[in-house]
């Protein structure tokens, strides 16, 4: 900014809104040693006004004359910053920090000017803004030395130079990647929480908006004049403008929920700026501040409550942090009292440390950290507390209040549902760390607290798109996403020219003893053509009737059927007497089950679909009218030909476990004791039990399953205290497991558990909803060892719980993937309710005193497994048993085989199993842990879907053929379905 930095004697650099102010001398190049220590600044920063929110300041960089804007990575291991420190480059590089051993290397090319890193949330790349492919770079660093080396002073301000882009750069390829191409200054930009877009600025307008002569001139004054704010997707396409004052607008972040956007908004003349934040979609633009003085650099607090600024209220050459609540209704509050200038603060992920930069007299900058303290910033801003969760609160000993704080805080609208890989688990997954290592427990492989999974998480429509339908002599070209768009289970790849008939409902479902056998499919061929189907169920006919039909109503299953007869494609179209508001169905991941079906499955909007039965001489409402009669209703459609091309790009995320582990000297074996700490999120996972009036609202999983986790701090503090004091004698290691994925089909422990020799946990104790106690409490998997019943008889003196001990070990939770691997263990359970998935599960409704009395039993429980009254550890006997048989393969099912899907497979065509019931027809017939089927009676099983469809039409006491993979080949096995009971 050229004239104020002329008028003021400031030195402007942009990055992110980066001040220097400049005395009689040019920025300093010599040793940065000579930098103020952390100490002297702590020492000379001594005010009675101070709130000493900030304690333990320590410098972070220390090479080149100048460092700044430090970002820390999602989970809060690295930061990314700029430095010069660059041989023959005297312009900033791009460098990645590893907090936890210092290492530290250069990520941008080495050449050109950089600026303005962020790390994706994925850690697997990163941004930076750059002009490594000036051609006239060369040229730049030459003019730059022979200006450092001048005389000449308070002339240098930040450069907007116009060969700025922004590149993303792959960790594991190196690759480099151009973001943006347009001319113009392209820098500021940071990844949104869920990698999926980018903010930034850049003044790119100026080459193309029409500007007036006074715009124009200021302009050529100060390139910072037409900044303005952009976001587009992370691959660089859908770049959509935010804002548009004349005046400079940049330096913007997203909010921790990836809901807001702060930016910095100067005045048209340069001489003030103010904080501003907006929806992420430019949307309520609102000032925060109103000092009349440079209030820069600002950036929201994990929790979004409050943002933190620079602002230099108290002279030009006093910048200082200030604090604001994100309503901008409190009057901001100083809280750095540091000699110099301080600016560019952010914080930790966990909001537990504040980074900043800090220049000294001889303006030198380098990269400094504090400890931050919520609590007080809370309080000095009027804000309520966040609910934070610390060690200090909590008693050595299990109790109802300590186990209700806990729920508090995980199930607190904050953590919005904790749904797996979501940016809350990041949070609350690092509190529990915090805690465990508090409580001086170590990481379970004495590394790292977090055990990360991969898996897909969502998916996205790629670019090669394309519907073309010939109806006669009219051609009709399809709109994705506008009139048609293809489902998350639909085949990807194109897909030539064929006829398409009309089937009604698609519904294909057997006789039974008081229905008839209802198939869409009666009176037509679908072989070799696209089947066109309604949605749903018809909607006229009786509640019997429809209870009947609803099994088989289910898209996959209609998929399954067209393809059965031998379809090349499916249209869906919901029907304008569905009442649905939706013209199209929404693509949305499906999870595991729902992968690929074989074939291209479309859904379609109403006036599309009403166009292509033009030719059968009814309207698709005449169709449907007929249809929800229960009238079987098909026809080829005369003249029509239809071709596609479908396009679908899958998303990965990473899910992580907590895990800390007790170590006993001499201990060769471990016991282990977990729970589950994802939930549903705002219902986005599918499975959701939510009311109509409650769909996307926050299923807060306080029974399920905070109380588990609960259950596990409680736990895991009061052993190790008692460890630590000498009070027990432990003859077995133990490790605290929080699980993730649990709710998407038990990812994180079955992942952990690939890693692990089983033979080497000697047992596994499993919490899943334990805090709404009635009547009783359910002990799960006493049929899993050989000793459980027995020990139960001392065991049930000890507690007055009435318990209600069933041997199934196949329920639906992390228990179970334990099981198959061979390790005994039990689950305990206080039952579901009518608040069970759904938003009404809140911590109000917990039995905290009652679950104070189960976990005083599993640590009783615990002990003695572990070795604390006998002389050595108890030895359990694994025992193979058989499972309810209306558990496995679904309830609504006739026949059983006893397989136990691998719900955590990935790529997989076909159906992995992790093992079978005892007796059960699949243990009889020798099927194996690991064994893949793809064929069922004759009926090709490419997913999860197909298997448990086709198990309807088995016969029971017949055999059966089966075809699986095991070991990369073929078996051929014959199973025989039993009745369930």
């Amino acid at each position: 900014m050229k004239k104020l930095a002329i008028l003021t004697g400031f030195f402007f650099a942009n990055t992110l809104g980066l001040y220097f102010f400049l005395s009689n001398t040019s920025c300093a190049h010599g040793n940065s040693a000579q930098s103020q220590s952390a100490a002297e600044m702590a020492k000379n920063a001594g005010d009675a006004q101070d709130p000493k929110i900030m304690s333990h300041a320590r410098q972070m960089t220390f090479e080149g004359p100048r460092a700044g804007e430090a970002y820390f990575s999602a989970d809060g291991q690295k930061i990314i910053f700029q430095s010069e420190r660059e041989p023959g480059n005297p312009f900033y590089q791009i460098y990645l920090m590893d907090l936890q051993n210092g290492k530290t290397e250069r990520v941008s090319t080495g050449s050109g000017k950089t600026t303005c890193a962020w790390v994706h949330p994925s850690g697997q790349k990163l941004l930076f803004s750059s002009t490594h492919l000036d051609p006239d770079f060369k040229k730049k660093v030459e003019e730059e030395y022979a200006f450092r080396k001048s005389s000449q002073k308070n002339k240098y301000s930040w450069s907007f130079d116009d060969k700025f882009d922004i590149f993303e750069r792959d960790l594991k390829t190196g690759q480099l990647k151009a973001l943006t191409k347009e001319q113009g200054y392209d820098a500021e930009g940071a990844y949104s929480p869920d990698g999926k877009w980018i903010v930034f600025a850049s003044n790119r307008s100026a080459w193309v908006d029409a500007m007036t002569e006074e715009d124009r001139k200021l302009f050529e004054q100060d390139a910072s004049y037409m900044m303005e704010i952009y976001i587009m997707k992370a691959d660089g396409t859908d770049v959509k403008r935010l804002t548009n004052t004349r005046g400079y607008d940049g330096g913007p972040f997203f909010s921790a929920d990836g809901q807001k956007i702060t930016w910095r908004r100067f005045a048209p003349n340069g001489q003030a700026a103010e904080i501003y934040t907006m929806n992420v979609d430019g949307s309520d633009q609102k000032a925060l501040t109103h000092m009349k003085a440079m209030s820069w650099a600002p950036f929201f607090h994990p929790s979004g409550d409050y943002l933190i600024f620079t602002s230099n209220k108290l002279g030009f050459s006093n910048f200082e942090l200030y604090i604001v609540d994100a309503k901008g209704e409190k009057e901001p509050v100083r809280v750095s009292y540091l000699p110099d200038f301080d600016g560019l603060p952010v914080f930790s992920p966990n909001g537990k440390s504040l980074a900043w930069t800090h220049r000294n007299e001889k303006g030198e900058s380098q990269i400094y950290m504090a400890d931050w303290d919520d609590v007080k910033a809370r309080s000095l801003l009027g804000l309520g507390p966040i609910g934070e969760l610390e060690l200090r609160s909590l008693s050595n000993e299990i109790r109802a209040t300590d186990i209700q704080k806990i729920i508090e805080y995980l199930a607190s609208p904050k953590m919005k549902g904790r749904a797996t890989a979501s940016p809350e688990e990041r949070i609350y997954t690092q509190k529990l760390a915090e805690l465990f290592q508090q409580m001086g427990l170590e990481p379970a492989d004495g590394k790292s607290y977090f055990s990360e999974f991969e898996f897909t998480s969502q998916v996205e429509l790629g670019p090669q798109n394309s519907l073309h339908i010939q109806a006669g002599l009219e051609k009709i070209s399809g709109q994705v996403s506008e009139n048609y768009t293809p489902l998350s289970f639909s085949s990807s790849g194109i897909f030539p020219q064929s006829s398409v008939v009309f089937a009604g409902y698609g519904i294909v479902a057997p006789a039974t003893e008081k229905d008839s056998l209802f198939d869409s499919y009666k009176n037509i061929d679908p072989k070799g053509k696209w089947v066109l189907i309604f949605r749903d169920l018809p909607e006229g006919i009786s509640n019997e009737k429809r209870h009947h039909l609803n099994l088989f109503s289910r898209l996959q299953h209609k998929v399954l059927m067209a393809k059965q007869r031998g379809a090349v494609g499916v249209l869906i179209v919901s029907g304008p007497n569905s009442g649905s508001q939706q013209k199209l169905m929404k693509l949305k991941y499906e999870g595991t089950a729902g992968g690929d079906s074989g074939l291209p499955v479309l859904s379609v909007s109403n006036e599309l679909a009403d166009r292509l039965l033009k030719t059968t001489g009814r309207s698709l409402k005449q169709w449907q009218d007929i249809s929800d009669k229960g009238e079987l209703q098909a026809t080829e459609i005369p003249n029509l030909n239809l071709q596609a091309q479908v396009d679908l790009k899958f998303k990965m995320a990473k899910g992580r476990n907590t895990l800390a582990k007790l170590s006993v000297r001499g201990a060769n074996r471990t016991l282990i004791i977990g729970a589950h700490g994802d939930h549903l999120g705002q219902g986005e996972l599918g499975n959701s039990l939510a009311h109509n009036n409650e769909q996307a609202l926050i299923h807060f999983g306080a029974d399920d399953n905070a109380s588990g986790v609960a259950g596990v701090l409680e736990l895991a503090h009061e052993i190790s205290n008692l460890h630590r004091s000498g009070k027990i004698r432990l003859k077995t290691n133990i490790i605290f497991a929080v699980w993730s994925g649990e709710e998407i089909g038990l990812w994180g422990s079955s992942s952990w558990l690939k890693t692990q020799d089983p033979s080497k946990i000697s047992a596994y104790l499993n919490m899943d909803m334990i805090g709404r106690y009635r009547d009783s409490l359910l002990v799960q998997g006493a049929g899993s060892a050989k000793e459980w019943r027995s020990l139960f008889e001392s065991w049930a003196l000890s507690t007055p719980l009435s318990l209600t001990l069933q041997n199934d070990p196949y329920v639906p939770s992390d228990l179970m993937a334990f099981y198959v691997k061979g390790v005994p263990g039990l689950m305990f359970f206080t039952g579901s309710h009518a608040e069970y998935h759904s938003p009404r599960d809140v911590p109000a409704l917990i039995n905290s005193e009652g679950e104070e009395k189960i976990l005083k039993l599993i640590s009783r429980i615990a002990l003695d497994l572990a070795g604390q009254t006998q002389t050595n550890e108890i030895k359990l006997t694994y025992l193979k048993t058989e499972s309810s048989k209306s558990k496995l393969e679904g309830r609504s099912f006739r026949v059983y085989l006893g397989t136990i899907p691998d719900y955590a497979q990935e790529g997989t065509k076909g159906v992995k199993i992790s093992g079978t019931s005892k007796e059960s027809p699949a243990d009889k017939a020798g099927l194996q842990a690991g064994d893949v089927i793809i064929e069922l009676s004759g009926l090709k099983i490419e997913n999860l879907y197909d298997y448990v469809y086709s198990l309807q039409s088995l016969k029971a006491n017949q055999a059966t053929p089966l075809k699986v993979q095991r070991q990369g080949q073929l078996k051929e096995l014959s199973i025989i379905p039993i009745l369930k009971d």
